[in-house]
């Protein structure tokens, strides 16, 4: 107790030690409000520490000025700053949460869960007037708490983007390895992804920041090699992955918002809550991974049943000339076009639901009608079937995409489909026979 500070006449009792950075002069203490009683965290810069200099103070007063202005749930909030007779406190909220680099081990579902949510704080941070770099993006500064509640701290380092000055550049401003190489001298908006990328490495490897250097060679410091430590990962995630540690930045990602599309192209549960909902919604005693797939299964015998149905009615009322066939596989290929189009556009623009579902659904109506008032009924009837096929291969790839990042038996799965389609089409002909 004798070494804590005597912070009483301040409001705040300190409670313990729980962090220190040497170059800066800065110690951060666990402390409790004297008033409210609430526990909280002191960052004390001091004046008299041997280490103390006067880029310390500089990043201090930036951090202070940078937390005033943000409101990120997933940002610690700032709540006052005083002097004291040696130096300065910071208090911040206190966060009941560990560091990742305190965890053992974490899920494929969790590392992807934790990348969303920082890209989330990185994108709020870089749509902020001028954009905010954090600079320090590491294990160690990341938390997650017992819900999985994501938080980003220490903005120690935190400078706006076109603001950086000559204190900024005279401190190593992040921590190397973890540092992107611009970074020194002219960091950007992609340094930060550089710094995310090489954290969730850890996360996907296993390794403790200080071990980071065992996935460097010395002959390119900056190119991470992981790849051989990985497996049972969706490729396109590691591909996504590889490329927000490109050493060149022409090579990375532009910013967090392109970064973070990216990911949720290639991971239907990152896109939106809707995962989340049907999880809420159904029993718990069956995992959702094998409900999703039950459910999936489920909607391919339905659409394999409409599928033969339409052929047979088509064989019934159709001469199967060549320029009906042609028609029939022109539409056939537009609704595709048309139908993952759309998928695609509400996964990168949720905002564009509106319009993703009305080209959904006008394009093979409108090709139906535009078919039987220029060809007849037969052409109708055919236009309609090669909707439903068109549909039928648009939901297989999306299941495709979901199936391929699921990490249980995917060949068992995707076999179970093919059944699911085979099932559907020998019942849709007998009940047309």
């Amino acid at each position: 107790m004798d070494n804590f500070p005597d912070l009483n006449n301040y409001g705040y009792q300190v409670i313990e030690q729980i962090g220190h950075n040497p170059q800066g002069g800065r110690i951060t203490w666990k402390a409790r409000n004297l008033n409210s009683n609430k526990i909280v965290v002191v960052k004390q810069f001091c004046f008299a520490t041997p280490n103390s200099s006067w880029s310390g103070y500089k990043a201090y007063q930036r951090e202070i000025t940078i937390l005033q202005n943000l409101k990120h749930p997933g940002i610690p909030p700032y709540l006052e700053s005083f002097e004291t007779q040696d130096g300065f406190c910071l208090i911040q909220k206190y966060i009941k949460a560990q560091n990742l680099n305190q965890k053992n081990s974490f899920t494929i579902k969790q590392i992807k869960s934790i990348t969303k949510k920082v890209l989330e704080i990185l994108v709020d941070l870089q749509q902020q007037n001028p954009p905010i770099l954090h600079q320090d993006i590491k294990p160690e500064n990341i938390l997650i708490d017992e819900l999985e509640n994501v938080y980003l701290i220490d903005f120690g380092l935190a400078t706006r983007f076109n603001s950086i000055d000559e204190n900024t550049i005279s401190t190593i401003p992040g921590t190397p390895g973890f540092m992107a190489p611009e970074q020194a001298i002219a960091p950007k908006k992609s340094s930060d992804l550089y710094s995310l990328g090489v954290t969730i490495i850890c996360l996907l490897t296993n390794k403790k920041s200080a071990a980071i250097g065992e996935l460097i060679t010395p002959d390119k410091p900056y190119q991470i090699q992981f790849q051989s430590l990985i497996s049972n990962v969706d490729p396109a995630f590691i591909n996504w992955l590889q490329k927000m540690v490109q050493p060149q930045v022409s090579k990375r990602f532009v910013d967090a918002i392109s970064a973070l599309k990216a990911l949720q192209e290639i991971d239907w549960e990152l896109r939106d809550n809707t995962i989340n909902n049907l999880e809420k919604s159904l029993p718990a005693n069956v995992s959702l991974s094998f409900r999703i797939y039950a459910f999936s299964t489920l909607g391919m015998v339905i659409l394999g049943i409409a599928t033969a149905t339409g052929l047979h009615i088509t064989n019934r009322v159709t001469d199967k000339t060549i320029i009906n066939i042609t028609i029939a596989i022109i539409g056939m290929v537009v609704i595709y076009i048309a139908q993952y189009a759309a998928a695609t556009a509400l996964k990168t623009d949720p905002e564009g639901k509106t319009e993703a579902i009305t080209l959904a659904i006008a394009t093979p109506i409108t090709l139906t009608i535009v078919a039987g008032l220029i060809f007849g009924r037969g052409e109708a009837v055919a236009m309609s079937v090669s909707a439903t096929i068109a549909q039928t291969a648009t939901l297989t790839s999306v299941l495709w995409q979901k199936l391929a990042l699921a990490r249980n038996n995917n060949k068992l799965k995707i076999i179970g489909l093919l059944l699911a389609i085979a099932l559907g089409i020998t019942l849709g002909l007998t009940i047309t026979i």
